[in-house]
């Protein structure tokens, strides 16, 4: 059988350590973006979207089990939240909003596109900025001089 035949494993060479890491190295990747869950458990995203997540999903790292804000979320967080991006946003727009942002700031964008759906939710006209606007209506009236 000559070499181009046989199966990969079976294949002598320096390649084949070369090989062996770059799986490994793939292997690592596939487990970091992998749905919180274990394997084969859809993200929040997925989940609410009745689809299959797959290995490289945008939304996993951001929509998992335990939703953007980790701390005092529940199993089901992840699913609820999006589905108020879903509604203000659509998918597809969050989709390319975080896969055009560098990943070292995606959980920030994921967490903002959040907050701001929710927002609009709450109040459809102001939104976001309704609440910003009340802020610094606080800390104006509260540093005034009387």
């Amino acid at each position: 059988m000559s070499r181009a035949m046989q199966p990969p494993g079976k294949r002598a060479g320096a390649a084949a350590p070369a090989a062996a890491a770059g799986l490994a190295h793939a292997q690592a990747r596939a487990a970091e973006e992998a749905p919180p869950g274990g394997p084969g458990a859809p993200c929040g995203a997925c989940k609410f979207l009745r689809r299959r997540c797959v290995p490289g999903c945008v939304f996993a790292p951001h929509f998992g089990g335990g939703g953007v804000r980790e701390h005092g979320a529940g199993a089901g967080a992840g699913a609820a939240q999006f589905a108020a991006v879903h509604k203000v946003f659509g998918a597809s727009n969050v989709a390319k909003m975080l896969s055009r942002v560098p990943v070292a700031l995606r959980r920030d964008a994921a967490s903002t596109v959040c907050y701001e759906a929710q927002a609009r939710i709450a109040d459809p006209v102001y939104g976001c900025v309704g609440t910003i606007l009340a802020l610094q209506h606080q800390v104006n009236t509260s540093t005034t001089p009387s």
